[in-house]
């Protein structure tokens, strides 16, 4: 539901001037969901339509590692056991909120736990790497010991099978599939022929279903170690597989790796390509975060695949990679990313929504308990208990809004509930500190009809931010306008010149560069009396501004008014200089505010610019001379350097004159013509033709006559 005060504001522009002010009101407005993906959702969560509701809460517990890179379930489903990185640690955590925090289980002889799994018996065997070891740990005592030593560098994801006590594991360089007894004994099931075989799921009627990298191929594997491909990405890796109902999801990462790009195309013929991961709209920072120098760069999707072969996109990250997928209560599915924190919610029907942002960058490892799931998470390593919000708790804060300026901001205007409660803090830096003011709520509030509004209170700042409680689960929050005016700012006049400056060229000004001027082909001068006068102007409020123009000959003291009576919208000018005697001239700017601008505040710039060369008279050929076989004479121009001498003969294809000196660049030019010792006995007409560097042009002729 769009508000009336939004359709208004839309019609009119908001291009009202404000009485005491110097400029006109602006806007900011956040309705959709990638506006408000731009704050920070603390126990809230932005729908697909871009509405923000109460969503989850999320409470962090201690953990002392760098990173939680996997987890598993306990068979009672009372404990989670994580995998840490980077000295090799197992914490268990009690699903129930109220049974205590993390506690250290067991340190195995690894630098990195990569796979858990529990098995029937409650033994954890947790794979690691380097090295491709698994070991068997006791989910009561922790103690720790070898349990399988596999032929490769890592092991990425463990299985067990309950029914025949058997323990899958997907290894990676090489990227294979082990088959694990009871007893520890390993047998190859599969070899992808890939680097890795990232992840694996229960298919249907016992079958595995394993990604691999760095080809990014879904595999349906059979027990007997058959297997056959199901959809293949152009991509680096499927790093998690989870089942719904009649269908796969799939995340699906796309690396970027420079050395690819220069890499030289092998010849021969090219295989196809798979399935390409169309990266969505790129998410902005939340408010205040710093991106790593280390992050690494990528585009991810999250597939859906049913099962009749049928392949969707239902969620894309422009910047970030998916790390894991949980399917939670009603079908929904989770999906952790690893590079902002941000948990996603896609719904049965396909709509994706923000679930959850976590204040650490990495969310690791996803596990379902009764009131919600558990995360694990890096960059600093910590475990997050994530459960449906309590009342009170939800709240959004919005990204920093800039002005650009110092600015005065008035009425914040929103649609949503009625019980929402609104705040703002205002400063001059643009990461919040303790410079800013404190939170404060609206002045004025009112409500009616979804509608609310309330005023900033006393606030004269360049930033302000603004956060919102959700008090009630049915608390909604859709769309927000922020007001505000900036100080004006004067603009501007930084250049004036000639739209085609190589016919007409400017005096350098103090300072200035030496350049070149490029001389057009014969074929291509031709003069004009009219100076197609442009100046640049640096605008900061982009604010309407109007100009007038005058001119005066550079040794006159007087300014002569230009381009009639009205001012100028637009910063160009064509001057028709018939009238005006050949000189130098320069051109004042005037540029002012004051059509938007109340004239009391009104500002104004005013810029002279550098000489103009007015030059409409020809220049002339003149003191022809035979002196065969040598044809001589001048070049003369009052205003302009001569530019381009040529000469024809009766008629003939013209051909370039050097002058004497060798060199253009004076108003008098002498030149010398040696005619071809071909010409034929007899009378011969020799034109000489001339620019100058106005692109004025002059001829003369000669006639000759050659003996037989």
């Amino acid at each position: 539901m769009k508000p009336r005060f939004s359709c208004m504001v839309a019609a009119a522009g908001l291009l009202v001037a404000t009485v005491g002010w110097a400029t006109t009101t602006r806007f900011f407005r956040q309705a959709t969901a990638k506006d408000f993906e731009e704050g920070e959702a603390t126990s809230s969560m932005v729908l697909p339509n871009g509405e923000v509701i109460p969503g989850m809460k999320a409470t962090r517990l201690a953990l002392d590692a760098a990173f939680a890179w996997c987890v598993a379930l306990s068979p009672d489903g009372r404990t989670a056991y994580f995998g840490t990185g980077d000295q090799g640690r197992i914490y268990a955590v009690p699903v129930d909120p109220g049974a205590g925090e993390a506690k250290k289980l067991a340190e195995i002889d690894a630098p990195w736990v990569t796979a858990l799994t529990a098995r029937s018996d409650a033994t954890l065997l947790a794979g690691s790497t380097p090295g491709g070891r698994i070991f068997a740990v006791d989910g009561k005592t922790g103690s720790s010991r070898p349990f399988a030593k596999l032929p490769a560098e890592h092991v990425w994801a463990l299985l067990s099978d309950a029914k025949s006590a058997k323990t899958y594991a997907a290894t990676g360089i090489p990227g294979q599939v082990f088959v694990i007894d009871g007893k520890g004994k390993e047998r190859l099931l599969w070899d992808s022929g890939d680097k890795h075989v990232m992840t694996l799921a229960w298919g249907d009627k016992g079958v595995l279903l394993a990604g691999t990298a760095d080809r990014a191929i879904l595999y349906r594997v059979h027990p007997d170690g058959r297997a056959e491909a199901l959809h293949d990405f152009e991509a680096n890796e499927i790093r998690a597989i989870a089942r719904v109902a009649d269908a796969t999801y799939l995340a699906v990462n796309a690396f970027e790796r420079p050395s690819d790009a220069q890499a030289a195309p092998v010849p021969g013929a090219q295989p196809g390509k798979g399935t390409k991961v169309s990266p969505g709209p790129a998410p902005a920072p939340a408010s205040g975060a710093q991106p790593r120098a280390d992050q690494v760069k990528a585009h991810a999707a999250v597939y859906r695949l049913d099962d009749d072969g049928r392949i969707e996109q239902v969620l894309a990250l422009a910047d970030g990679y998916f790390t894991a997928l949980l399917v939670g209560r009603g079908s929904q599915l989770y999906a952790a990313s690893g590079t902002q924190g941000k948990i996603y919610r896609i719904s049965p029907d396909r709509t994706a929504a923000l679930a959850i942002d976590l204040p650490e960058r990495q969310a690791l490892a996803l596990v379902s308990t009764p009131e919600g799931f558990l995360v694990g998470a890096g960059d600093v390593g910590a475990i997050f208990r994530v459960r449906p919000t309590a009342a009170s708790e939800a709240s959004y804060l919005s990204k920093v809004l800039d002005a650009d300026g110092p600015a005065r901001w008035g009425f914040l205007r929103w649609t949503g509930s009625a019980d929402l409660v609104f705040e703002t803090r205002a400063g001059n830096t643009a990461k919040p500190d303790k410079s800013w003011s404190e939170w404060t709520r609206l002045e004025s509030v009112s409500h009616h009809d979804q509608e609310g509004q309330g005023k900033a209170a006393g606030t004269q700042a360049r930033y302000l931010q603004y956060r919102v409680g959700l008090p009630a689960p049915s608390s909604a929050l859709r769309e927000v306008l922020a007001y505000y005016v900036p100080h004006n700012q004067r603009a501007r006049v930084t250049e004036v010149y000639l739209a085609d400056a190589a016919s007409a060229p400017v005096a350098s000004g103090a300072g200035g560069a030496a350049g070149s001027l490029a001389i057009p082909a014969a074929g291509t001068r031709s003069h004009s009396s009219v100076l197609k006068l442009r100046w640049k102007v640096e605008n900061p409020d982009n604010d309407e501004l109007i100009y007038r123009l005058w001119f005066r000959q550079e040794r006159q003291p007087v300014w002569r008014p230009l381009g009639g009576p009205d001012p100028l919208s637009k910063p160009e000018y064509d001057w028709n200089t018939d009238s005006v005697p050949d000189g130098h001239y320069l051109i004042r700017v005037w540029a002012s505010d004051e059509k938007v601008t109340p004239k009391d505040h009104a500002l104004d710039f005013t810029f002279d610019s550098p000489s103009f060369l007015v030059d409409n008279t020809r220049p002339a050929v003149v003191d022809l001379q035979a002196q065969l076989p040598r044809v001589t004479g001048r070049v003369h121009d009052a205003a302009s350097v001569i530019s381009q001498i040529e000469f024809s003969i009766d008629g003939n294809d013209w051909r370039p004159v050097s002058p004497d000196d060798g060199i253009l660049d004076e108003m008098t030019e002498a030149f010398s013509i040696r005619l071809p010792p071909s010409l034929a006995a007899g009378p011969h007409i020799i034109t000489v033709r001339a620019w100058d560097s106005a692109d004025n042009l002059g001829s003369a002729h000669l006639q000759v006559q050659i003996a037989k």
